[in-house]
């Protein structure tokens, strides 16, 4: 399992050369979680203006991507900002590049190693292209178990939910002033990253950029917003599941700054003022 990261200020970390994926080893990447044993790892990718990638790559390993800014393409196919895909391991790209650069949040279900020959993967786990910004909202809430943000008016995409694992990827837009009753816990690993817009809850208070994996059965919340939020969610082991507990503690926009990350995380957790609005 991985260590508890919540929650890491991504936009303060360098861009690191250490080939965190084979096949690409001239790209920068921001390491954000790794799990100890088969390396399956969350990152930002950077592609430099200019970018080829290999002819035909094949990778042993699901990779999920949601495009933060830049273009990057595969196949006859354009990721801008705000493109989602999911490609199953043994998923041929026939051509990858980056013409004008892109910054990616990537996701690979375990260590991104080059395959030699295509394999066969099931189609019903491809999910090719979303954009959230073309695409836009869905009309209902189902397929999310996320019912006190439902009822509060925001809304949220699904991008994906896996046929074999039930894991689950999604957008929430968040409206502003909400803000939670309840505190929750999930049986299963929650992933997020903020988008935009900021997010108070019981480990401080998150903007954009900020980052956290969460193992199962962590108390969470409650959460808040002044100012609305856009945040991408995954869960590992399954659909979400929310249980909920009756709040303790009141609920501020301006929470205490407690956060739980690595030693080696820590410089890039601390404290983080919001953006004078005036």
């Amino acid at each position: 399992m991985r260590p508890h990261v919540e929650f890491v200020h991504t936009h303060e970390m360098p861009f690191e050369s250490a080939g965190l994926v084979p096949s690409r080893a001239e790209i920068g990447s921001k390491l954000l979680s790794r799990a100890p044993g088969d390396g399956a790892l969350s990152a930002i990718l950077h592609y430099p203006a200019g970018w080829k990638g290999q002819a035909n790559e094949l990778i042993a390993a699901d990779e999920e991507f949601f495009v933060l800014s830049g273009t990057l393409l595969i196949g006859n196919l354009s990721y801008g900002e705000g493109c989602y895909a999911h490609l199953p391991s043994g998923y041929a790209k026939t051509l990858s590049a980056g013409p004008a650069g892109a910054e990616v949040l990537t996701f690979f279900s375990q260590h991104p190693a080059p395959m030699s020959h295509a394999a066969a993967f099931d189609r019903s786990r491809l999910v090719e292209r979303l954009s959230l910004y073309e695409d836009g909202w869905d009309v209902d809430y189902s397929g999310v178990n996320s019912p006190e943000i439902a009822a509060s008016g925001s809304r949220k995409k699904l991008l994906r939910t896996d046929p074999l694992s039930g894991d689950q990827t999604w957008i929430m837009g968040v409206i502003p002033s909400y803000r939670e009753k309840k505190v929750e816990s999930h049986p299963v690993v929650q992933e997020c990253y903020i988008v935009s817009g900021e997010l108070a809850g019981n480990y401080g208070l998150m903007t954009a950029g900020s980052y956290f994996w969460r193992p199962p059965q962590i108390l969470h919340g409650p959460y808040g917003t002044k100012t609305g939020s856009i945040i991408l969610s995954r869960t590992i082991g399954g659909k979400l599941i929310v249980d909920y507990y009756d709040l303790v503690d009141p609920f501020s926009y301006s929470p205490v700054h407690r956060v739980r990350v690595p030693e080696e995380l820590r410089v890039y957790a601390q404290e983080r003022k919001p953006a004078p609005r005036y």
